[in-house]
């Protein structure tokens, strides 16, 4: 389910041609492994009020079959909340809530404060009876949180914060030491994604992502999984309101 998360993550909002009139994205995607076939479902949501200037970013993914029984019924739920300030989106809170069964429940809340450049980090983690609650200060600041990153991307290219051949940029949920993500073009449509951080025995990361003409992501695949390969994710439900 880590892997699904990770995939969906760089899937739904490779979404660069979304514009504050459109008030509604949702995509349906399937995960699977060459031996496994479909492992699991994740439904993904942009909402976007263009009067408040306000959007909200919903990802939900569950196993199925052999993967949900090993996984305990895991589901995982990641959000991010802000407002969309010319043309970009600026996250104000950014959540990811892990759950297994009944008794087991963990969740990270990031809160930016743009203006001081800092951002606050609240871990829960519930194991049966047991409780815990930490707060910190990031040993970093980023303007994005790893939902909001590839729907800013254009913007940030046309500033000139990338270059054509890379892009290094920062979002909360990416590296845990500095939130750093490179991204490099690779052959036709596609884009190859470096999160510098091991996703599901990977060896850092590595994920290629495919965009349509329209700039929609409708395929990722995670490279050189230890004992299975290439891991897949393909839109198989896409809808616009």
């Amino acid at each position: 389910m880590f892997i699904m998360k990770r995939l969906m993550i760089a899937l739904l909002l490779l979404s660069q041609t979304i514009h504050a009139a459109e008030h509604l994205l949702h995509v349906r995607y399937a995960i699977s492994y060459a031996i496994f076939g479909t492992i699991g479902f994740t439904e993904a949501t942009l909402k976007i009020d263009p009067v408040k200037q306000r959007y909200t970013i919903d990802i939900e993914a569950r196993a199925r079959g052999l993967a949900k029984v090993m996984s305990n019924g895991r589901i995982e739920h990641y959000q991010s909340r802000g407002v969309v300030h010319e043309g970009m989106l600026r996250p104000q809170v950014f959540t990811t809530v892990t759950q297994k069964g009944v008794r087991f429940e963990e969740r990270h809340r990031y809160r930016f404060d743009h203006g001081s450049q800092k951002i606050t980090h609240m871990h829960r983690l519930k194991n049966g009876e047991d409780l815990k609650v930490t707060e910190e200060l990031l040993p970093y600041y980023a303007k994005d949180d790893i939902l909001t990153l590839f729907f800013n991307l254009k913007k940030y290219v046309t500033q000139g914060v990338c270059r054509k051949s890379r892009c290094t940029l920062t979002a909360v949920g990416a590296n845990d030491k500095d939130g750093r993500i490179d991204i490099f073009p690779a052959k036709g449509e596609m884009l190859r994604v470096l999160l510098h951080r091991r996703i599901f025995a990977s060896k850092q990361g590595e994920l290629y992502v495919h965009l349509t003409k329209e700039g929609f992501s409708d395929y990722a695949l995670l490279k050189d999984v230890i004992f299975f390969g290439d891991v897949k994710a393909k839109a198989i439900k896409i809808e616009h309101h």
